[in-house]
């Protein structure tokens, strides 16, 4: 025999048997396939939940794994396409502790219905089913509270700062609305402002499990900002409630008040707008004959009036005969 005819016979037994041995492991493979085995697998898990009268506790696993019962073949196909499971929870039971939940067999008759035929569900993979727990809602009408910080730029200042609305739908769990008197309003923080405007605040949710819905989920703030000039007045004190048969000097009689308003009110404010006086009987400041006079504002025009200096005066209270 040629040493041409002795490669190409082995060549030839070296391919019978590897198509031998695939045969075998083909063969072998079909059979294993048919085999009943037991195993966990994963499933991709969504959830859906119309009922409005609950809202889950804390964010659901994406992912169950299932013990099940099945052929090779079958449990092959379900590992390669992970399909999709999903677990309705609008049939949620009241538990002992007061939340809502799924229990185990509810979970399991769910994705039971949604495997296919030839497939047994023995249970989860841990033996723990699906933690699945819900706050029963309840709707209240709630007062809303602007939280604020506002800073005017120089010469301007707050004319009115007002809600849209003064309340607001609030819902909720049972437990954290029965005991909510008062929304209140992200901080507004501004600083030299100087033109009115309107902005939007988120509403601020202090509840003790953080899932309050508002609507509307925003409240409209109305600031409005005018400018304004001052104006100083020279005025004499006042001395109100002093009895009839008392006289009392001041030193010094007149004190400087300056008065701010918008340009358009101040041409028209004259001294008798304001009204500088003290009150009998008087509060001395540690035995001394020293006042801190104050300032009463007749005209509705005027936002502001003060002293130009935060001094006090002193005084001298005589009887008469």
């Amino acid at each position: 025999m040629s040493k041409f005819n002795f490669v190409f016979l082995n060549k030839n037994q070296a391919r019978r048997f590897v198509l031998f041995l695939l045969a075998a492991f083909f063969v072998w493979f079909l059979k294993n396939l048919n085999e009943t085995y037991l195993k966990a697998v994963p499933f991709n898990l969504n959830f859906e939940n119309s009922n409005q009268n609950y809202q889950l506790s804390s964010e659901l696993s994406k992912e169950v794994s299932l013990l099940v019962r099945s052929s090779g073949f079958r449990l092959l196909s379900l590992t390669l396409f992970k399909p999709f499971l999903v677990l309705n929870v609008n049939d949620a039971v009241l538990s002992g502790k007061g939340t809502y939940v799924l229990n185990e067999s509810m979970q399991l008759a769910q994705f039971k219905l949604q495997i296919g035929e030839g497939i047994e569900v023995i249970g989860f993979e841990t033996g723990t089913p699906i933690m699945a727990n819900f706050l029963k809602l309840a709707e209240k009408k709630i007062a809303v509270n602007l939280k604020s910080d506002i800073k005017t730029a120089p010469n301007h200042y707050l004319k009115a700062v007002s809600l849209e609305r003064d309340s607001v739908l609030v819902r909720g769990a049972l437990r954290d609305i029965s005991t909510l008197n008062i929304v209140a309003t992200e901080t507004l923080v501004m600083s030299q402002l100087n033109k009115s405007l309107d902005t939007l605040m988120s509403l601020k949710d202090a509840s003790e499990s953080g899932l309050l819905n508002f609507f509307p989920s925003h409240a409209k703030v109305s600031i409005e900002v005018a400018s304004f000039s001052e104006l100083s007045f020279e005025l004499n004190i006042e001395a109100r409630g002093l009895p009839a048969h008392y006289g009392i000097k001041f030193f010094p009689s007149q004190l400087s008040v300056v008065v701010a308003a918008p340009l358009e009110v101040l041409k028209s404010i004259s001294e008798t707008d304001v009204v500088l006086y003290v009150e009998y009987p008087f509060e001395n400041n540690d035995y001394l004959n020293v006042l801190r006079p104050k300032i009463s504002i007749k005209n509705e025009g005027i936002f502001k009036a003060y002293l130009a200096e935060s001094i006090g005066v002193e005084y001298i209270l005589t009887k008469n005969n």
